[in-house]
């Protein structure tokens, strides 16, 4: 007989299966085609097995998001932390980040790109994503009198991150190094006159 533990770590395990098919069937027909039957059916589930973990498409693409949001968080703060008490730790982190898969990971990029077609089916499922970006933009306000450096370097960054993400990446590795070499020493490591965000 199965013990509450196991019967819930099934269940965990049943319910990362779903997500899993979901974001794959997403990926690659795009949310219009994301139907509970289309999942259950990849997932070798029953449909009834699969509205007990999500009761119809909103709760299973809300699920979605949110695990695509703690997917951006899980990347980014434990490289903001590897600079921990530097003034310019988010920018660092961001770029470590960048580095580390040279923009977005293969594997990553039709299920981002999926991510913001969410919008056309609800823009409110948006809501997750746009709650990581309100709070990424007050640790850029609150990151001290050079705000406004910390800003242009994340969102010049962000924008090679959308490149890579949509397949419009038509810069050279060598080019792309420059660039991320000219924020570190731009906005990092000359002495600049700080100037906040809100000036």
């Amino acid at each position: 007989m199965e013990t509450k533990k196991q019967t819930r770590k099934t269940s965990s395990k049943t319910k990362e299966l779903i997500l899993e098919v979901a974001r794959e069937i997403a990926a690659q027909k795009g949310v219009g085609q994301l139907t509970l039957e289309a999942v259950a059916e990849k997932a070798g589930i029953s449909k009834g097995g699969l509205l007990y973990h999500f009761p119809g498409k909103k709760e299973l693409i809300i699920a979605l998001m949110d695990s695509y949001v703690a997917h951006l968080s899980q990347e980014l703060y434990p490289e903001v932390e590897k600079f921990k008490g530097h003034p310019q730790a988010l920018v660092l982190g961001f770029i470590n980040w960048y580095k580390k898969f040279n923009g977005i990971a293969a594997t990553n990029r039709t299920w981002g790109a999926a991510v913001f077609a969410v919008q056309s089916f609800d823009p409110q499922l948006m809501e997750p994503l746009h709650n990581w970006y309100r709070q990424l933009f007050e640790k850029i306000r609150g990151s001290g009198p050079d705000s406004l450096d910390t800003a242009t370097a994340i969102l010049a960054i962000e924008g090679l991150f959308m490149l890579s993400l949509y397949n419009l990446d038509h810069l050279t590795t060598e080019e792309k190094s420059r660039i991320i070499q000219h924020i570190e020493d731009r906005l990092l490591m000359r002495e600049l006159s700080p100037k906040s965000l809100s000036e």
